[in-house]
């Protein structure tokens, strides 16, 4: 019998900060403000994200949404539900590196805050890169057209397949924009740029983030409450060593959140639990139906 049940799934970067404040009560909305008043003044950036330079307010972005999800994921707590087992998708890595307490909160804000370490190297290079998210369209069907337009890998790559209805691709920001219109013009239900000039999960973000995948080694790691499947090789990571490694190359790797996913269901997980306030991971996610459900959180 599983002993796998119940999964806390973690979601990237990608929302919006406002978005993720509408279904969460006040004692929620005090708790975060809290949160994020302490870390923003540690770490120097303004509350107000529109103050901060360009570099600052990505990081400050991107910061609220690890704030959201650490609120989240203690009102489960909370509430007794409890994890069996956990993923995070992109980001996620380090949100569930916090939340499942292998490092501090502190630590994961700060390797996200290296992420400008990263911004800085692009920025000197001159070098255009950018992400986006074609719905509609499975990770063969891009790949398909990826080959029928010629593309090459230098130029573009799916960087995260997350379902059979959601690909996320990344590259050279020409090719990424050119690509987005050809799987438009292919019948795509909808595509959607990033427009963050980072090409996250394809290789060529490696020679500009040095910096960052040495400072998430400069970390103390602890092995983490619960076990942690890993999104790029399907381990059950039980060890703090296991999840620094997942932190260091989360960043330079291609994911496939949609085998990782069916690898939870082999476990015998049932249970999916969205940790994001407004439901993205199950937007972008999907599980057999026969196997499982995913619960967001306005349905918890």
């Amino acid at each position: 019998m599983s002993t796998f049940k119940k999964a806390f799934l973690f979601n990237g970067i990608g929302t919006k900060p406002e978005k993720l404040f509408q279904a969460m009560t006040p004692q929620m909305l005090e708790k975060h403000r809290s949160y994020q008043h302490d870390e923003f003044t540690r770490l120097g950036l303004n509350e107000n994200l529109s103050e901060n330079t360009p570099m600052d307010r990505l990081a400050a972005e991107w910061l609220t949404s690890l704030i959201s999800d650490r609120v989240v994921y203690e009102y489960y707590i909370e509430k007794g539900i409890i994890p069996d087992i956990g993923m995070g998708h992109s980001s996620g890595i380090v949100s569930i590196s916090a939340c499942f307490g292998s490092v501090s909160h502190e630590f994961a804000h700060e390797i996200i805050m290296m992420n400008r370490a990263t911004m800085r190297s692009l920025s000197v290079s001159g070098e255009k890169q950018d992400m986006g998210t074609i719905i509609g369209m499975s990770i063969d069907d891009v790949n398909e057209l990826i080959a029928e337009k010629n593309y090459s890998p230098d130029e573009v790559i799916v960087g995260s397949a997350n379902s059979r209805i959601c690909t996320m691709i990344s590259g050279r920001e020409d090719a990424v924009k050119q690509l987005l219109l050809d799987a438009q013009e292919a019948g795509a239900i909808k595509v959607i740029p990033f427009n963050i000039g980072l090409a996250y999960h394809h290789p060529m973000i490696e020679k500009h983030s040095h910096e960052y995948v040495e400072f998430c080694a400069e970390g103390e790691y602890r092995a983490p409450e619960y076990p942690i499947l890993s999104i790029f090789d399907g381990r059950i990571m039980t060890d703090g060593q296991d999840i620094m490694r997942e932190n260091q190359i989360n960043i330079l790797n291609p994911i496939r959140w949609d085998l990782a996913l069916k690898k939870l269901e082999e476990l015998g997980v049932t249970e999916f639990f969205d940790i994001s306030a407004n439901g993205a991971v199950g937007k972008f996610s999907r599980i057999s139906r026969r196997k499982g459900r995913i619960y967001t959180f306005d349905e918890v």
